[in-house]
């Protein structure tokens, strides 16, 4: 009997604590119930801006002199988009388009190869790039520096995120 009694009493306790119900809090911001709170900044990433460029062939620029011990093809592209805000705080992302509908990110590295009489020929094409306030520079270099042959028409995509 005692046992019953002390349930009954734990149960009669735990009901006993629930009191009456308090105010509802404020409107949420679109009319819900509910607290609402301080509306914040927006998060990085929040906001992007995508382009492409395709740079033909008689706009690479030579760095050097052909077939010398480092030189490399270079792009400048004008952006406008790409404000000091984002330079500072946001990100740029890079692709090159590799063939109709297949992008690959920057930097892309091929490795190539062809047969030249007894001989391979063997060399690494690296596509890269970099950039400042309103501007990117893209980059073809050749692990040979074979810079007599001239880069073909390439396509580019830049993606902006702040």
């Amino acid at each position: 009997m005692k046992k019953i009694t002390l349930i009954l009493l734990a149960v009669i306790t735990c009901i006993a604590c629930e009191g009456p119900m308090g105010p509802e809090g404020p409107m949420g911001p679109r009319g819900e119930q509910g607290p609402a709170g301080p509306e914040g900044e927006p998060g990085y990433g929040s906001k992007w801006y995508t382009t492409s460029f395709t740079i033909p062939a008689n706009e690479w620029n030579l760095s050097g002199y052909p077939g010398d011990l480092n030189t490399y093809f270079y792009a400048d592209v004008y952006i406008p988009q790409l404000t000091d805000y984002i330079f500072k705080e946001g990100t740029v992302i890079g692709y090159i388009e590799t063939e109709k509908n297949v992008k690959n990110g920057l930097p892309y590295v091929l490795h190539l190869g062809e047969e030249y009489g007894t001989k391979e020929l063997l060399w690494t094409q690296t596509y890269d790039f970099d950039f400042s306030p309103q501007a990117i520079r893209f980059y073809i270099t050749y692990s040979d520096f074979n810079t007599q042959i001239s880069p073909d028409k390439e396509t580019f995509h830049i993606v902006l995120m702040w």
